[in-house]
């Protein structure tokens, strides 16, 4: 593990592998940990590179850090200037890593080689699944993150993730600090859906010129299956019996489909 100075945040970063760069961003709840057997698979031949975001895992946020699309897309950017990275990345991003990504790849369409994109949205007609509209309310959503407990946590990951292990839910919640559940209403409330009008055109337009990939969770009940068909590319692959985690719950799979876009461009390029 590494600790990047990005801006005013100190950034703790698993940094595995050498070759062509990949940048992995992870959702809600998570932290970089969720990239560990995907990492594995792919730094024999790719320098992987998975932040733990402002706000969560070992990464305490700067109490003025922007979640406007603007912001994150500029946080990713000085990342990538922390980690001596001068050249195009491929991303990796899921949820609301995801969301991260496709504001870098959007404002710097220039600087990103391929996509792979997992269970998230960058749609203004969106609809955030229940527990998300729940955290969105003030007092309420306050409330019913900070009284979350490990028994209600693991019945419903249990409900929506069946095939993650125990240790696979207990990593997930031993990330949802005092700290990881303000950050992750703050980027709930800041993230109306309404933001990305605009952003979303621009998106489906870089989607088209840079390879992209889709890997999606037939079970996915945060962010349903049929958004995956919404990102400008045919190159859809849907996981059977798979929930929201692709990378925790089929990490091999994902790693083969996420190294066959990395060489496929790498060949192109050459």
């Amino acid at each position: 593990m590494e600790r990047l100075q990005v801006g005013k945040n100190q950034v703790n970063v698993r940094i595995q592998g050498q070759g062509e760069p990949v940048l992995l961003l992870h959702g809600v709840p998570d932290s970089s940990e969720v990239w560990e057997k995907v990492m594995d698979s792919l730094s024999d031949t790719h320098r992987c590179i998975a932040p733990d975001l402002p706000g969560f895992g070992q990464t305490k946020a700067d109490k003025r850090f922007g979640y406007s699309l603007d912001s994150l897309a500029d946080f990713v950017d000085q990342l990538l200037v922390a980690a001596k990275i001068s050249g195009k990345v491929g991303l990796v991003i899921h949820d609301i890593g995801g969301i991260v990504g496709l504001a870098f790849a959007t404002k710097y369409p220039d600087k990103v080689s391929s996509l792979t994109i997992m269970g998230t949205t960058f749609f203004s007609d969106h609809k955030w699944h229940a527990l998300a509209s729940t955290w969105r309310k003030p007092i309420f959503g306050d409330l019913a993150m900070h009284l979350m407990r490990y028994k209600q946590f693991s019945s419903a990951m249990q409900k929506v993730a069946p095939i993650l292990t125990e240790e696979q839910i207990r990593s997930n919640y031993k990330a949802l600090t005092f700290s990881n559940r303000r950050l992750i209403l703050k980027f709930y409330r800041t993230l109306n859906p309404s933001i990305f009008a605009g952003w979303e055109e621009r998106m489906l337009l870089i989607t088209r010129q840079i390879p992209t990939q889709v890997i999606w969770g037939e079970n996915d009940s945060f962010l349903p299956v049929s958004l995956s068909s919404r990102f400008g590319t045919t190159n859809v692959n849907i996981l059977q019996g798979v929930g929201h985690w692709p990378m925790l719950e089929q990490p091999l799979e994902v790693a083969k489909l996420v190294k066959k876009i990395l060489e496929k461009n790498l060949s192109n390029s050459e």
